[in-house]
């Protein structure tokens, strides 16, 4: 039995890796005003990732257990609020590049 725990913590910690990797891979887009490369499909990608690893590690480590459901549910409210953040630039996926504006939206370019 503790193997499956293990290896639903396994799962819940290479989904917060993907989560991880999601921000990383988009943080310089976000962060700063200006023209840059479009990485938000990169950034979706990673989101649907993270989120079946989640759900494999819950179902890993078995339905009924709480630790599994409340990793599930911080990777979900995590992923949510990933997927809130990318969404003002997914109108640009198919352009190579987005400028940032001081408002937060996303204008699409492609170099």
């Amino acid at each position: 039995m503790s193997g499956r725990g293990c290896g639903g913590a396994v799962l819940f910690t290479v989904a917060a890796l993907f989560a991880y990797a999601s921000i990383m891979s988009t943080i310089e887009m976000e962060t700063f005003p200006g023209l840059r490369d479009n990485d938000a499909g990169l950034a979706l990608f990673f989101v649907v990732l993270a989120a079946g690893a989640a759900v494999a590690g819950l179902f890993f480590a078995g339905r009924r257990s709480r630790a599994a459901l409340v990793a599930t549910a911080c990777v979900a409210v995590a992923l949510t609020w990933r997927a809130y953040t990318v969404a003002p630039a997914m109108h640009c996926w198919d352009h190579n590049s987005v400028g940032r504006n001081d408002d937060g939206s996303y204008d699409c370019y492609d170099r």
